[in-house]
């Protein structure tokens, strides 16, 4: 038998808790899945009860359009199916039973037991889930030589039953959930150039943020800057996001010229890293963000204590969020190999704060930061810093530098 796939089944995820104002993520999760199939032949994007069927005009690019599809934010689940037509399937399941089968036969690949697993969207079906379950069972293990199994089975044949018709399917592949990107506003972030702030980045992208990143660089030009290790970070975030991402370069000179002689080795990096978020905050003002994100972890560096964070923002009315504060390094690592960031974080480079002294205190007071804020001028060196940066739109396929 000849099993064709022309047809996609994704399910999504919190959307479904969300009452009166479902319909209006589900509008944003299928204009999203549009965008990352707008290179596929799709002939319709269909919500029928309460799952996502994706017709293709080409059936084999199928395992392509799912691979794409996982990425999209808002899905929990995603497979490719074979359709059985209502009059195909059989007053007695045969023809179910064959289409079962023979899916079974071709995926169940070394696995030692197996599971047929029915939903009944449609309830007007004269036969009830266990019973499907039974018959079809039945034929597949003569297909395939294996016991059955219910708990944990190595193989499990899913088959949904619709009004038009019933899916059958076994690939049944996990999304990432989470909410569909731009259903949750703008967020300026901090990028480094290491592990942790892309994850951040990417945490709050499932949250249905859009991103906006700034980078900061030592020197006064742009080709002072690793300009190309941060289009590549953006670039591999960039598959999760619907539109094209902004990338805003700070070059630091303004901060140095006017710490030298002012600031005491101890307070630093405290002191780099209130210039730096007061920066962000401005840039995030002007573009229109509702707050900024940071790569902090408690307590990994110097920087990020209760007391130095809470020191460095003590005056900044617009909030910080923080995704990887109770994440360990080996967590947030796990997540940068997900998401294809860990190898370009890993690439030598030397950002600006690792040039920073490297005893820096552990318990800055607000007080005294403020003070020493006004004594090195930090509020002129932050709108120098902004009025030398430069934006970088980062899309598929194309990267567009323009002045700020």
């Amino acid at each position: 038998m000849t099993l064709t796939t022309p047809i996609i089944v994704a399910s999504y995820a919190e959307i479904a808790l969300k009452g009166r104002n479902r319909p209006v993520f589900l509008r944003r999760l299928i204009n999203n899945i549009r965008v990352a199939l707008r290179q596929e032949a799709v002939k319709s994007i269909r919500h029928v009860e309460s799952r996502l069927l994706i017709h293709l005009s080409d059936p084999q690019r199928a395992e392509a359009v799912v691979g794409k599809m996982r990425k999209v934010f808002g899905l929990q689940w995603v497979s490719s199916v074979v359709p059985v037509p209502r009059q195909d399937i059989g007053a007695d399941l045969a023809g179910l039973s064959d289409v079962a089968a023979a899916l079974a036969k071709r995926d169940c690949g070394s696995a030692r037991h197996f599971k047929v697993d029915t939903r009944r969207s449609d309830r007007s079906f004269p036969f009830q889930s266990p019973e499907i379950n039974r018959i079809v069972g039945t034929k597949v293990q003569e297909a395939i030589q294996l016991p059955a199994r219910m708990h944990q089975p190595d193989f499990t044949l899913h088959i949904l039953l619709l009004k038009e018709n019933a899916l059958v399917f076994s690939r049944k592949l996990t999304a990432h959930g989470g909410l569909p990107a731009g259903s949750g506003g703008r967020v300026m972030v901090l990028l480094s150039g290491g592990i942790d702030s892309p994850v951040a980045a990417w945490l709050m992208m499932k949250r249905g943020c859009h991103p906006e990143f700034v980078h900061f660089f030592s020197g006064r030009h742009q080709a002072e800057a690793d300009l190309d290790k941060m289009q590549r970070l953006v670039t591999a975030l960039l598959q999760y996001s619907p539109v094209p991402l902004n990338l805003f370069l700070v070059p630091v000179y303004a901060y140095e010229a006017r710490a030298i002689g002012r600031i005491e080795e101890p307070y630093d990096m405290v002191m780099f890293r209130r210039f730096m978020v007061k920066t962000a905050a401005l840039l995030a003002r002007r573009t229109g963000c509702l707050g900024l994100v940071t790569g902090d972890s408690l307590g990994q560096v110097a920087s990020q204590t209760l007391a130095n964070m809470a020191a460095i923002s003590s005056d900044l009315t617009l909030p910080i969020y923080r995704p990887l504060i109770g994440m360990d390094k080996y967590e947030i690592t796990d997540i940068a190999s997900a998401i294809e960031t860990y190898k370009i974080s890993i690439e030598p480079y030397r950002d600006c704060c690792s040039i920073r002294s490297p005893h820096p205190t552990l318990k800055a007071q607000a007080e005294d930061l403020l003070i020493l804020s006004e004594d090195m001028e930090l509020e002129d060196a932050v709108k120098e810093a902004v009025a030398s940066s430069t934006q970088t739109v980062i899309g598929r396929g194309r990267v567009t530098a323009q002045e700020q």
